[in-house]
């Protein structure tokens, strides 16, 4: 954290770093290719999901699907902006759906955001029925940040509830970091689990 977020393709990447979600998809990033331009594979890139409470933070939380359970109190929000982006001149592409879809869009023109169903990317519902068959696609638009993500972009971190601020306040200490904390359980994350 001291030095940002790195892509995990990259050698800076930290080791100690936990990968939450699901293995295989994570594994097949690496084989997918990003859109071009900018170009690369997916793994080179920084995923950020563009809203809330996503279906893999809920399948997580479960341990769904065989995906290793986690509370969502051990469970972070890095929270950027694109105005933070573009302020220090990062490469990235954003998408209208989860970027492993094929029948997501990617896109990077700034004024392409006004084509994301932001209602849909920032509804606590999400399940795809009749009336919206890609519903949870869309859910889980993303911006990816290509190489690494300065610690400078981080707008504040949002948790789960007090301990985990406690724990975050400790950590960002360690490595002299001073990054707003924001207690948001019903913004951020499932209240009904």
């Amino acid at each position: 954290m001291r030095n940002g977020i790195y892509a995990s393709e990259s050698p800076n990447f930290d080791p100690a770093y936990i990968k939450i979600g699901d293995p295989s998809l994570i594994n097949y990033r690496k084989s997918l290719d990003a859109r071009n331009p900018p170009g690369g594979k997916l793994s080179e890139y920084v995923p950020f999901y563009l809203g809330p409470r996503s279906p893999m933070l809920y399948q997580i939380a479960l341990g769904y699907e065989d995906i290793t359970k986690y509370p969502q109190e051990d469970i972070v929000y890095i929270i950027s902006s694109f105005d933070q982006v573009k302020s220090h001149n990062l490469v990235y592409f954003f998408t209208d759906g989860n970027a492993r879809s094929e029948t997501t869009t990617a896109y990077v023109t700034e004024a392409d955001f006004a084509l994301l169903d932001w209602e849909t990317i920032y509804n606590t519902y999400w399940k795809s029925d009749e009336t919206d068959l890609l519903r949870k696609q869309k859910k889980q638009s993303e911006l990816l940040i290509k190489h690494h993500l300065p610690v400078s972009c981080i707008d504040y971190i949002g948790v789960f509830n007090n301990t985990a601020k406690q724990n975050v306040l400790h950590l960002l200490k360690e490595v002299d970091l001073n990054i707003p904390i924001k207690v948001s359980p019903t913004k951020l994350y499932y209240d009904n689990l």
